[in-house]
């Protein structure tokens, strides 16, 4: 067996006449045709045309003279338990879907397979849309639009700030205050959390912050300027550790339905909550 490479490599050849994808791929690099069919599946391998380049998941193709195609390798790319993916709420033209811990939401050059946008994609037989994203670490609810006019509608929705945001997240140490507001920025950027205690624990405390604005990692970085870091953060969280890895979760969402003037919540299913509140 060839050796294959332990860091990311690209592999990239440029045809003068037509060639078979798999032929080429299968001749000048070390991969098994076994091994390329499943990397073409996962969305590693690419055409180019033009000032563009587009996936290409169809093993069986041909090059024309003049075309380069491109193979994306990362050996670090790990398989992740699809499982616990869940759709929460569900219509016609857009839902809510529950997000584990450890998925992206969606793919690089390197692949897709692993991903939200692919496994909905795969599961609905249709592109769906990301109209916003939650940090690979972080679990909970995330919105999907099926079609560009929902997903038009809430990307607008999301940039007037007319979607609210609330995560639960278990902090380092005890909050002094039984709820507040964080507003400090962030890379040179407004942001503001606002929070509230939920439980206090020996150790730690559970709190509910919802985010005004969307800044990048906002709650990690917000409550470890606090002095208060989220438990389990591989990031911000020096000596943090923790054996479920981020105690971060978004729970609840609300939201207007496009079409619709009323205002709706959906809130994430108890067996991922970090507290459930009493009723």
């Amino acid at each position: 067996m060839k050796n294959l490479p332990k860091s990311k490599k690209t592999f990239s050849f440029k045809v003068t006449e037509e060639t078979p994808y798999l032929e080429l791929l299968a001749e000048n690099t070390p991969f098994s045709k076994v091994a390329l069919k499943k990397l073409f599946a996962a969305g590693a391998i690419w055409i180019n045309e033009g000032k563009t380049d587009r996936k290409v998941r169809k093993v069986k193709g041909t090059l024309k003279a003049g075309q380069k195609i491109k193979l994306y390798f990362d050996p670090n790319i790990k398989p992740v338990d699809m499982d616990t993916l869940e759709c929460i709420h569900d219509t016609h033209n857009w839902g809510v879907w529950y997000k584990p811990a450890g998925l992206l939401c969606q793919g690089t050059k390197y692949g897709d397979e692993f991903t939200l946008l692919r496994h909905v994609e795969k599961r609905l037989n249709r592109m769906p849309y990301l109209v916003h994203r939650l940090d690979r670490e972080t679990s909970g609810l995330i919105i999907m639009a099926y079609d560009r006019k929902s997903a038009r509608f809430f990307s607008e929705q999301i940039r007037e700030r007319q979607i609210q945001k609330f995560y639960q997240a278990e902090v380092l140490g005890q909050i002094a205050d039984d709820q507040g507001e964080i507003n400090a920025q962030i890379e040179g950027k407004e942001a503001i959390t606002k929070y509230r205690v939920l439980e206090r624990r020996e150790n730690s405390t559970i709190i509910e912050a919802q985010i005004i604005t969307g800044r990048k990692h906002q709650i990690r970085v917000h409550f470890t300027d606090l002095g208060h870091p989220v438990l389990g953060d591989p990031l911000y969280g020096e000596e943090n550790s923790h054996p479920e890895g981020l105690r971060l979760v978004a729970t609840k969402l609300k939201m207007r339905e496009p079409g619709r003037k009323h205002w709706m919540k959906i809130r994430l299913t108890d067996k991922y909550l970090l507290f459930k509140e009493p009723v």
